[in-house]
């Protein structure tokens, strides 16, 4: 199973750990879905996948996502892996998107 998150890169608890280190709010992220799915991980194999804000994979999700690119490969085309990591960018550009012109007044 897996268990997709998108994390505030720029929080109030991630801002000062993010400009340090690359994908800390996205990794954080992951240590945290792994605690709540603890008790389920004797019976399944767990992949949490995490996304920051500005787009940067969390450690253990860019790996999976690269090899779920290559399992879903139908079309034969190189290009494949490329095409699910747009796809994950642009729904967190959406979704960034949206979160704005949620605070704004028109």
């Amino acid at each position: 199973m897996w268990d997709a998150k998108v994390e505030g890169t720029f929080a109030q608890g991630h801002y000062k750990d993010s400009a340090r280190q690359a994908s800390f709010a996205a990794t954080k992220a992951e240590v945290a879905k792994c605690q709540k799915y603890q008790d389920l991980q004797s019976n399944y194999h767990l992949q949490p996948v995490a996304i920051e804000t500005t787009g940067v994979y969390g450690k253990s999700t860019a790996p999976f996502l690269s090899g779920l690119a290559k399992k879903l490969d139908v079309s034969g085309d190189p290009r494949e892996c490329q095409w699910l990591h747009q796809r994950l960018s642009l729904a967190v550009v959406r979704g960034n998107a949206a979160s704005i012109l949620t605070c704004v007044r028109v």
